[in-house]
């Protein structure tokens, strides 16, 4: 198109469209990805500069010592935002409230509102994976990053509870159902939340980043498709026949069979007639139509399965 371009007027007017229009996109993507602290006005504690951590100690010791171990407290001079030292990366300047000893002349987590901690976490955490935050249903229910993240953990090991039981003490109906006979292995350690669920990203589905499908098979690869013969309930959304959290019934199915195909799929018209379709019927729907998740094969693929069908 550069060559044209240098030729023919069309292709000149055209060559600026979309250059306007690669650059229109590319300020907008920009726009959405600007972080927490670009959106949310932080306090402004005039006249306050940076003191060090060596400050921040001689009042807050036991928190200092916490700090000077945990992830924060081993902040390079890059990531600590401008500051002297790692505690005023979250705080700000502090050289106002270590002279005051007031609470308002510093950035205290305990009065900041759920957007404006976010707005200080997002000063380093910020990128892709927490851009959207704050258009998320944990922000949208009143919490930020503290509320998952404790910044001073008694632990200085790890960075707060462990998954799952941090999600746990807000989803009690999940735990609860975790504990059913058929669920995914995350009380056994093999998966976590976050193998389905995007924490930080903005809802879609249920929080899990994309289409409910688009998560399942990515351990599930054979359920995947295409096939000749689809099940639709299996194209539009597993979760049609299937609560992934747990269930009473084997395979995370939400009924048994044959009451779980029977809400979509009529009783065969021959059961009257027959009493072996109306045996069958009655009890695993699977046990004709095997492959139920889709198929190449018609779906009654088991030799002579269908000869009492016949007149």
């Amino acid at each position: 198109m550069l060559f044209l371009a240098q030729y023919h007027p069309f292709a000149r007017r055209r060559l600026a469209w979309s250059l306007l229009v690669i650059v229109g996109a590319a300020a907008f993507a920009g726009s959405c990805m600007t972080s927490g602290a670009g959106r949310v006005q932080l306090p402004q504690i005039p006249g306050a500069t940076y003191v060090g951590n060596e400050t921040c100690a001689t009042c807050h010791d036991e928190v200092a010592a916490r700090a000077s171990t945990a992830r924060h407290g081993r902040l390079t001079v890059r990531q600590r935002q401008g500051a002297s030292g790692t505690c005023e990366s979250c705080h700000g300047p502090g050289s106002v409230h270590a002279n005051s000893s007031d609470p308002n002349d510093i950035w205290s987590f305990k009065k900041l509102d759920p957007e404006q901690q976010v707005a200080v976490c997002t000063r380093c955490h910020d990128g892709r994976a927490y851009a959207h935050f704050l258009s998320a249903p944990h922000s949208a229910n009143g919490m930020s990053c503290v509320t998952c993240h404790p910044a001073h953990p008694k632990n200085a090991a790890a960075p707060g509870t462990a998954q799952p039981d941090v999600c746990y003490s807000c989803h009690a109906n999940i735990r609860a159902k975790s504990n059913l006979p058929s669920h995914h292995p995350i009380r056994e350690g093999r998966m976590q939340c976050t193998n389905c669920h995007d924490l930080h990203g903005p809802e879609t589905g249920e929080s899990i980043g994309g289409r409910t499908n688009d998560k399942c098979i990515k351990c599930h690869r054979e359920k995947e498709g295409p096939f000749t013969f689809e099940h639709a309930a299996v194209v539009e959304d597993c979760a049609t026949c299937h609560d992934p959290h747990g269930t009473v019934v084997n395979n995370l199915l939400k009924k048994t069979e044959p009451y779980l195909c029977l809400g979509c799929h009529h009783v065969h018209f021959q059961i009257k007639e027959h009493a072996d379709v109306r045996a069958t019927a009655s009890q695993r729907c699977t046990q004709c139509h095997t492959a139920i998740h889709g198929s190449d094969l018609p779906s009654l693929v088991k030799s002579a399965a269908g000869r009492s069908l016949i007149p």
